[in-house]
C-alpha cells in the first residue's frame, strides 16, 4: 500500500492517470497507448511505475486483454475525478481571464423548474453569454446518485430520500403544492366538483416507487379508501406525463401545482377541482459537503438564493 503521501505526489503523474483511464476504457495496452500517442513500451513502463507507486497491481492480464481488478476500478474512478478537476482548473483560469464561459450541471425535480430554476438561469445567462447550463430532470434519488459520482454539480431536490443525508449541504428553498390533472378529453375535466374518491377507477400516471410524490399519492388514496393504483404507469419525466395526459381520456396524475397551472393555462391539461390536505415535502439546494464548485456553479447558486430572498420579501410585503 501507499507508504508515503509525499512519494505519491512526487512521482504519480497525470500521464499515468490518463493511461489508467484509457486502459480501463479499451482493456488493451496497445489501444490505450495509441489513444495517448505513446509507444507500447512507454505505456507498459508508465503502467508499471503507476502500479509500483500505488502499491498494487491494477489490472489482471488475461489472454484477451487487461481488466481492472478492485484496485484498478478504484484507481480509474479517482483518475476520472482528478482529470475532471484539472480540466476544471484550466477552464476556470480561462474564465477568470475572460470573465465569461463555464459549464454548470444541475439536476432538478419537476416542481423546481418554474419555482426556482427558471429565473436563476435567466439571470446567470444574461450576465454570462458563453455559459453552458446542462439540466437533468429526474427523481431526487437518481440525481443524488449522479451528484455522488460527480456527474452533477448542484441538485434542486430532497435529501430525505437518502440514507446518508449528512453527506450533503442543504439549503431549504420552497414548499411544493400539488394538484391532480387530467387530459381535456377526460370526462372528469368537465366536473365542477370532485372528491378524490371519485377517481377510484382512474388510471394513474405516477412517479417511480419510493419517490416523495408517489408516497404522497398513495397516502392520499388510502385516506380516500382507495387502496391501490389502477393500471399505474410510472415515470419521472414531465414530458412523458403531460404527453400521455393530453392524449388520453382516462389518465390522471399528481404533479406540482406550478407545473399544472402552466400547462392548464396553455390548454394542454385540466386541473381537477380536488383539494388535497397534504403537501409534498419541501425541497432545497443540494451540494456535496467539501465539494469543489466552479465559479459558474457558484454564480447559479448565488442567483438561486437571490431569487429565494426576493420571493420571501415579496411574500412579506403582501
Amino acid at each position: 500500500m501507499i507508504g508515503n503521501i509525499n512519494t505519491l505526489f512526487g512521482r504519480l503523474r497525470l500521464k499515468q492517470l490518463n493511461l489508467i483511464i484509457a486502459i480501463g476504457k479499451h482493456n488493451s495496452l496497445r489501444k490505450a497507448a495509441a489513444e495517448l500517442a505513446m509507444t507500447q513500451s512507454a505505456a507498459s513502463k508508465a503502467l508499471r511505475e503507476a502500479e509500483l507507486i500505488l502499491g498494487d497491481m491494477l489490472f489482471e492480464r488475461r489472454r484477451d486483454g487487461l481488466y481492472a481488478n478492485q484496485f484498478g476500478e478504484c484507481a480509474i474512478n479517482y483518475a476520472h475525478i482528478i482529470r475532471k478537476d484539472v480540466i476544471a482548473l484550466s477552464d476556470e483560469l480561462r474564465e477568470i481571464k475572460t470573465g465569461q464561459g463555464g459549464r454548470i450541471r444541475v439536476g432538478v425535480i419537476m416542481g423546481g423548474v418554474p419555482k426556482v430554476l427558471k429565473d436563476a438561469i435567466n439571470k446567470v445567462c444574461g450576465l454570462n453569454k458563453d455559459i453552458v447550463v446542462e439540466i437533468h430532470e429526474s427523481t431526487s434519488a437518481t440525481m443524488l446518485g449522479m451528484l455522488n459520482s460527480d456527474k452533477l454539480d448542484i441538485v434542486i431536490g430532497r435529501t430525505s430520500v437518502s440514507q446518508h443525508a449528512d453527506n450533503y449541504d442543504y439549503i431549504h428553498l420552497a414548499e411544493e403544492d400539488v394538484s391532480i390533472v387530467s387530459g381535456n378529453g377526460n370526462p372528469l375535466a368537465r366536473k365542477k366538483k370532485l372528491a378524490l374518491s371519485d377517481l377510484k377507477d382512474a388510471r394513474w400516471l405516477a412517479y417511480p416507487q419510493r419517490s416523495p410524490l408517489n408516497i404522497l399519492l398513495k397516502q392520499e388514496l388510502e385516506r380516500a379508501d382507495i387502496n391501490s393504483f389502477t393500471s399505474p404507469i410510472e415515470t419521472a419525466s414531465t414530458f412523458v406525463t403531460i404527453t400521455l395526459l393530453s392524449g388520453s381520456d382516462d389518465f390522471v396524475a399528481l404533479i406540482p401545482s406550478d407545473i399544472a397551472s402552466f400547462f392548464a393555462a396553455h390548454g394542454v391539461v385540466t386541473v381537477l377541482p380536488i383539494q388535497l390536505p397534504s403537501r409534498s415535502q419541501p425541497f432545497g439546494l443540494i451540494t456535496r459537503k467539501q465539494g469543489n464548485l466552479s465559479r459558474a456553479a457558484k454564480s447559479l447558486i448565488d442567483a438561486i438564493l437571490a431569487s429565494r430572498e426576493m420571493t420571501r420579501m415579496q411574500g412579506g410585503a403582501s
